[in-house]
């Protein structure tokens, strides 16, 4: 039974979309249905705010500014918008919003000195014929710049707030899933490389230039289908696309070897990418019995790293707790204490048979939890950041966090910060109440049961 089989029949057909993408006419149909669902976005939340000062008999008016009027309030001011420098652009929208209120308050008031509203009747004759003159420099020459440097001057002391996340009953991971291989005990996440995909090529001709083919599963089990594919890179080298190139003039694939050359079609080529870490086996599934194949959901996703401090080393210990690691009791959500010590180790804090006591024994005292979006300030070669706090990252190396930018989406070359504190010498949290004023977090009370 579907509740809504119109809608459901809708969400079919997209998941289903088999036209190219890349032709013009589509990109144009998708930007258009993205338009009105943006559309559809803001007229909710428009009658949402109309409905709430109407329910509460307030004489306030609310209305939808189209995002063209404050582009071009942005050209005659000339300030520019960059989405990836900072967020404090949406600021500057809203001040240009208010401004232009004030901008046609000031118009009303002075027009009416002018004209009758009511009867139409022209009240001052001469100010009528020569109004042009009167609003340009009442309204642009001697107020642009002023405008512009107070609005330029206020963008520069915006304040942010992020919703901190702590709920606790996410989804474990991502849905990806891996299969891997055995090496010396260990299990490796296997990854492909698509052969008609230049990146994935350039990787594969990477690691053969570099000596990593034993990380190449067709050239452990398949050496002379490998060697076959080898010789092809060398001889169409000035392609940017070696084994596309070796299809198109010789009208054939690329296939496995065979005496007759009539393999199967190679599309992908499997590698060993790393170790594998923090997952959810999901082998049983398939039919694999424990020691045989793995197969595995990778990239747990993270919950919470509590920071510890030794007062004696002078150590900090960041240990970084999975949504997988809670529990379920009936209504509430907890870490055990077993599961604790099992992080422990797998942090390499304490040795395996020891417990959490036996951590907090050896002189580890806790400070506080950070979750995602937390203000966190550390040192590091000297040097004191404060940054906006993602995860803890990098589980096979101890004590590395990932962070974002404090005032935009990303860093100038990178998306987000990967950053060491093994040694670091200094881990400071802090809170933001919703008007962006900032508090430092001294030591909160450590609890295994969680939001």
């Amino acid at each position: 039974n579907i509740p809504n089989k119109k809608a459901y029949a809708k969400k079919l057909k997209n998941f289903l979309f088999t036209e190219d993408i890349n032709r013009i006419d589509v990109l144009k149909g998708f930007i258009s249905r993205n338009i009105n669902d943006t559309r559809y976005a803001s007229r909710t939340l428009l009658n949402l705010l109309q409905g709430y000062f109407k329910a509460n008999n307030r004489n306030i008016k609310v209305a939808v500014i189209n995002g063209s009027f404050t582009h071009q309030m942005r050209v005659n001011m000339e300030l520019g918008k960059n989405r990836d420098e900072s967020f404090s652009h949406h600021a500057v929208d809203a001040m240009l919003i208010a401004l232009s209120q004030m901008g046609y308050d000031a118009y009303y008031a002075r027009q009416k000195e002018i004209i009758d509203f009511e009867t139409g009747e022209i009240l001052d004759l001469n100010a009528w014929k020569n109004q042009d003159d009167l609003y340009k420099s009442l309204m642009y020459q001697e107020k642009w710049k002023v405008i512009k440097d107070n609005i330029l001057d206020d963008e520069s002391k915006v304040k942010y707030w992020y919703k901190v996340d702590k709920k606790c009953n996410r989804a474990l991971c991502n849905q990806t899933i891996y299969s891997s291989r055995d090496v010396n005990g260990i299990p490796w996440k296997v990854q492909k490389l698509n052969i008609h995909d230049e990146k994935d090529v350039l990787t594969l001709i990477g690691m053969i230039k570099n000596g990593k083919e034993e990380k190449i599963l067709m050239a452990q089990h398949d050496p002379k289908t490998f060697e076959n594919i080898k010789t092809i890179l060398e001889e169409y080298a000035d392609a940017k696309n070696p084994l596309d190139a070796y299809e198109k003039e010789t009208g054939d694939y690329v296939r496995k070897y065979s005496k007759k050359h009539n393999g199967p079609r190679i599309e992908y080529i499997k590698y060993l990418d790393k170790e594998v870490a923090s997952c959810i086996d999901i082998s049983h599934k398939y039919g694999f019995e424990k020691g045989s194949k793995k197969v595995f959901l990778a990239q747990l996703n993270p919950y919470r790293t509590d920071v510890w401090f030794n007062s004696k080393t002078g150590k900090y210990a960041l240990v970084g707790i999975k949504q997988s690691d809670i529990k379920s009791l009936g209504k509430h959500f907890v870490i055990t204490n077993e599961k604790y010590a099992e992080i422990l180790i797998a942090e390499r804090f304490i040795e395996i048979g020891q417990k959490l006591e036996d951590f907090i024994g050896s002189g580890y005292e806790f400070r506080f939890s950070l979750y995602k979006n937390d203000i966190i300030e550390y040192e590091k070669k000297g040097s004191i950041y404060k940054e906006r706090f993602l995860s803890r990252t990098m589980p096979n190396d101890r004590n590395y966090i990932e962070c974002k930018n404090l005032k935009a989406p990303k860093y100038t070359n990178i998306k987000q910060n990967l950053v060491g504190l093994s040694q670091t010498t200094l881990i400071n949290k802090y809170v933001r109440d919703i008007t962006g004023n900032e508090y430092l977090v001294e030591k909160e009370k450590f609890n295994l049961s969680v939001e």
